[in-house]
């Protein structure tokens, strides 16, 4: 899945804010406004009036758009990601865990599995996953606070 992909998933293909689910409405905003950082974590797709809005300094500041990608960030990451990045952060970035609720962190790019895998019955009980320095990024920037 691309980052695009993530991104119109996350907010069910429409803004953030108000919901218009026009597509031909839609844009990706860069929270940093630097075009050329295209992380996941710095993208938001909003309309093209909530878009305005913002740049216009009228009722959506810097402020909203950091708390609503927290919130899509949380989704995305769901909540047993974000307590694997947070015990992963504190423990010296290794973690032990079942790999169906890490696989789509590793596909992010925050943990790469290094094994230790066990099994029963051909089905995979638990992997060794370590923290990816985009992984610390992304906690230091959004849940390091």
């Amino acid at each position: 899945m691309t980052i695009e992909e993530r991104l119109f998933l996350e907010t069910g293909d429409s803004c953030a804010f108000c919901i218009e689910p026009e597509m031909e409405n839609l844009t990706v905003h860069h929270i940093d406004r630097n075009k050329e950082n295209n992380s996941y974590d710095n993208q938001i797709v909003i309309c093209y009036n909530c878009h305005q809005r913002h740049h216009q300094k009228k009722t959506i500041t810097l402020e909203d758009i950091k708390k609503k990608k927290k919130l899509l960030i949380v989704k995305t990451l769901t909540q047993y990601g974000v307590n694997a990045l947070k015990i992963a952060y504190r423990k010296k970035g290794i973690i032990v865990a079942t790999p169906f609720l890490m696989y789509h962190l590793v596909d992010m790019g925050y943990f790469k599995e290094i094994g230790l895998q066990m099994w029963d019955d051909d089905v995979d009980i638990l992997a060794k996953f370590e923290l990816t320095e985009d992984g610390k990024k992304l906690f230091r920037t959004w849940f390091l606070k």
